[in-house]
Formats: structure tokens, C-alpha cells, sequence
């Protein structure tokens, strides 16, 4: 879960369909990929807010 999400993304190469195409998809694993584990992270964030007695 503490892992940065990617500060950059892979180009397009070529610019043909499947580049296109391709490099889109790889877009969109990354962004998932981020998500899940920030998602993740505020999800225990908030469960350990809503428990007394985890605080410190």
C-alpha cells in the first residue's frame, strides 16, 4: 500500500491503432494498479479513525 503510484506514463510510439490501443491499456493497469492500493490505505486509514481504541 505504500507504494508511489508512477509519476510518468509510457508514450505513444507510433501513433497507429494498436499503439494507441496498446499504450491505453497500459495506462489504465497503472492507474488501477494506484488506485487499489490508495483505496487500500484510506480504507484502514479510516477504520483506525473510527476505533478508539487504536489511537494513540
Amino acid at each position: 500500500m505504500l507504494t508511489p503510484c508512477p509519476t510518468t506514463l509510457p508514450p505513444l510510439t507510433d501513433g497507429t491503432a494498436r499503439d494507441v490501443a496498446l499504450t491505453l491499456r497500459d495506462w489504465a493497469n497503472q492507474y488501477h494498479g494506484c488506485a487499489t492500493r490508495h483505496n487500500g490505505l484510506i480504507d484502514v486509514l479510516s477504520e483506525t479513525n473510527e476505533r478508539p481504541e487504536w489511537r494513540n
